[in-house]
């Protein structure tokens, strides 16, 4: 079967990639056009039934991230590059015979232009050019093309320029509206088709994934287990994985599946499975893995982080990295390794005397803030542990300069303010 892949750019971009693929007969392009690169998330939902999403530049693919953080499908874009760049620039001097200098640009990061035009022996010096490098940061306000837009407009009103070349298509658009000269970073042939390719590339070692054991161990918790409900549990279980249970004993059950069945009776992780069906309160530990044994260690694993859950029903997942997710069905579902190969990380760890898998986690946590800052609550919180242990956490990171005290916020009127952290990984 061809990878089917979910096509999204600019409805020039998207012919120009229907063109190049014509012939290709083991791929099929599923297209959603936007007018603003701000406008792909509305079209997510719709192409989740592809194999892989492929983006036409940086910005589209960095307004989907937020949503895509919810699914599991693996997402490519085309880059920027110095080809790409060589090129279009190439097409302005020599073919167009505008100077350097009388040339507006913009890029998500200059340095690639100042490196291409070291290359070719160019100087960089009074060419206009604006960079948005913080597109890279996670931290980041809300992107606008409004600023580069306006920073082009100047340019053209003072007649310091004679022509726009830019990487944004909304901003050629806007552009182009009011007769202002401009032009597209040229994409290349050569640049789309390896995009193509690594989607593919991306798609079967999903696919792949997706075929993976897992393994899953059932604890029932009831003093008041008969025959018949321990049989209707397996009945629930089979239906939901698509799997074989099979009853051990002391209320522990096990059943073997495939990750993709896994990944879709959870909604990518999310939801907590089979609870509609249950009346009962189970611990749910699922591993995944290479083989059937590193899939049942990964289980047990996993099925030991719900012992401080008492009378919930609750799941982890272990996967074959040894990254954990859960609890499942939570607001805030946490994944984080339980292991490093960083020897800094390691380091860290033993300083704070904290286990790697723990350290992970508070670094988990706070790559999961919009912003870098949280309170002893939200420590708490995160860890589903009391005040009083998130402070004993906090006083280990601060003795070892990982974690600083930088401000405080009062809430209420009376009470005593809470203090306001942040953290740097040095």
């Amino acid at each position: 079967m061809p990878t089917q892949i979910a096509f999204f750019g600019s409805a020039a971009m998207v012919k120009q990639v229907q063109e190049y693929t014509k012939d290709l007969t083991d791929i099929l392009i599923t297209p959603f056009i936007y007018q603003k690169p701000e406008e792909v998330i509305y079209h997510l939902d719709q192409a989740f039934f592809c194999d892989v999403l492929l983006f036409s530049g940086l910005l589209p693919y960095y307004f989907a991230q937020d949503p895509l953080k919810a699914y599991k499908k693996p997402c490519v874009y085309i880059p920027i590059n110095e080809y790409m760049l060589t090129i279009s620039i190439f097409q302005l001097l020599h073919n167009e015979g505008y100077p350097l200098d009388r040339i507006s640009i913009d890029l998500p990061d200059q340095s690639i232009l100042l490196q291409c035009l070291d290359d070719i022996q160019l100087s960089p010096k009074n060419v206009p050019i604006i960079d948005y490098p913080f597109i890279f940061n996670k931290e980041t306000p809300h992107f606008s093309t409004s600023k580069i837009l306006n920073y082009h407009e100047e340019l053209h009103r003072k007649k310091r320029v004679d022509i726009t070349l830019t990487s944004i298509h909304a901003v050629y658009d806007a552009l182009q509206a009011k007769g202002i000269p401009c032009r597209k970073m040229t994409d290349p042939k050569k640049n789309i088709l390896e995009a193509i390719e690594e989607a593919v590339v991306q798609s079967n070692i999903y696919q792949t994934k997706q075929s993976q054991m897992a393994v899953g161990y059932i604890l029932l918790e009831s003093t008041h287990l008969t025959t018949d409900i321990i049989q209707k549990i397996m009945n629930d279980v089979d239906a939901e994985f698509k799997c074989s249970t099979q009853y051990l004993d002391d209320g522990l059950c096990i059943f073997y599946s495939t990750r993709g069945r896994i990944e879709r009776a959870t909604n990518h992780f999310k939801l907590f499975p089979i609870k509609h069906f249950l009346k009962k309160n189970i611990k749910l530990g699922i591993g995944f893995g290479l083989t059937s044994n590193e899939a049942k260690r990964n289980a047990k694993v996993a099925l030991s982080r719900t012992e401080k859950y008492a009378g919930l029903n609750i799941a982890f997942i272990v996967t074959d990295n040894e990254t954990i997710i859960g609890p499942l069905g939570e607001k805030e579902s946490k994944e984080y390794r339980l292991n490093s190969y960083d020897k800094n990380i390691q380091n860290l760890a033993k300083k704070a005397g904290m286990s790697v898998a723990k350290f992970n986690q508070f670094m988990s946590f706070v790559d999961s803030l919009p912003i870098n800052q949280f309170t002893t609550e939200d420590l708490a919180e995160n860890f589903s542990v009391t005040r009083r242990s998130a402070e004993r956490l906090l006083k280990k990171l601060i003795e070892q300069h990982l974690v600083f005290k930088i401000g405080e916020e009062q809430l209420y009127e009376h009470g005593r303010p809470r203090s306001i952290y942040t953290f740097q990984l040095k």
